[in-house]
């Protein structure tokens, strides 16, 4: 038996199962958690959601994600797509389950719900990933077009030592109700510019700070320069929806792990989670910075690093691109970077070769 189906709620613990099974490999292994609700981290979310599994006689062997959204795109809204949640087991790669019905699946969808594009991301290390979904090959009439349009990081921002905010031109405090109609228009006339933006036009502030589980007012942090807002972002602890567990450490990552541990010992710091052990971390999201000055990120961050510090987390996360003009925003702090690839992806029969320049409008918390 070999079928290709749409998931419903009675496979949720075979998905779980599966996720957490096929781990991201490198010499940090790590395995996404979603229990106990496979399908919440998708019900967070503004639009519409199709997960397809493959299903053989003895179970589930592979899954994948289709989300689609209102979005912006060369200025003008339209309807966009992330491609996400691509899980399969090493039989399934073998035999190209999963693989065979991709680019069909990828054409009926595009149409039938009006998408000019998709997002995905890949992570750079992922030679698997990269060889069968990226690499054009003669024989796959049916693949999906991927154009390069980023590459970036996700930063992990640690907790060391205790730090106070430096002196700034800046002032930044935590965000109150009465302030959400200015960050939603910061937001708003910034994600009109990015390919693949969000709506915040149609209240997708609020709508986040009403469904994602832990989002708040008081998270949200504000950067002020004479009276006038010039940057945002929220904290965002995900544990409710998803998790990250350490399953093993490997080569360097043995030794990093040996300092850093003797490191927060004398610092009083949160250690690195042992194998099995989940780490404490939050995102960064809803972020937005006037005229890409690191100067209203540094301060954002310093004061967002100094309210969490002590509440035992290991780290917070952000986006930053390949030589991101925000990069400098990070010196001074100790931070890990996990390298991604990210695409534009078009069926085979739409192709699509450029897209516009500039920052995008992928949000990273929700990948």
């Amino acid at each position: 038996m070999s079928l290709l189906r749409r998931a419903t709620r009675e496979d949720n613990p075979h998905l779980l199962d599966l996720f957490g099974a096929v781990p991201m490999q490198g010499e940090l292994v790590l395995a996404t958690q979603r229990a106990p609700d496979f399908f919440r981290l998708y019900e967070m979310q503004r639009g519409d959601t199709e997960l397809w599994v493959h299903e053989v006689e003895d179970g589930l062997d592979g899954m994948g994600a289709v989300l689609v959204r209102d979005g912006w795109l060369e200025g003008r809204p339209c309807r966009v797509g992330y491609l996400g949640d691509l899980r399969t087991r090493f039989s399934a790669r073998r035999s190209r389950g999963l693989a065979r019905f991709y680019g069909p699946v990828l054409e009926e969808t595009a149409e039938r719900l009006g998408v000019e594009a998709f997002l995905t991301a890949v992570m750079a290390t992922n030679a698997a990933a990269l060889q069968a979904l990226v690499k054009r090959k003669a024989r796959r009439v049916n693949q999906p077009h991927y154009t390069p349009l980023r590459r970036f990081s996700a930063v992990s921002v640690h907790f060391t030592r205790r730090r106070e905010p430096g002196r700034s031109r800046f002032e930044v405090r935590r965000a109150t109700p009465e302030d959400l109609p200015a960050m939603a228009a910061l937001l708003d006339a910034d994600h009109r510019t990015r390919p693949f933006g969000y709506r915040y036009d149609l209240g997708e502030l609020q709508h986040r700070l009403e469904r994602w589980p832990g989002l708040s007012v008081e998270g949200s942090y504000l950067a002020f320069e004479g009276g006038k807002l010039v940057g945002c972002t929220s904290a965002w602890d995900p544990a409710a929806v998803k998790r990250y567990r350490v399953m093993a450490y490997r080569g360097s990552m043995r030794w990093m792990k040996w300092g850093y541990d003797a490191m927060a010992t004398v610092l009083r710091a949160p250690r690195l989670p042992e194998p099995g052990n989940d780490f404490r971390y939050f995102y960064l999201c809803n972020t937005s910075i006037a005229g890409e000055d690191p100067a209203i990120l540094r301060a954002l961050v310093e004061r967002v690093y100094a309210d969490h510090h002590g509440k035992g987390y290991h780290f917070f996360s952000l986006y930053l691109d390949e030589q991101d003009p925000l990069s400098p925003a990070l010196e001074g702090f100790f931070q890990r970077r996990l390298d991604f690839h990210l695409y534009a992806v078009t069926p085979a029969s739409s192709a699509r070769e450029h897209f516009p320049a500039g920052r995008t409008g992928f949000e990273m918390a929700l990948a």
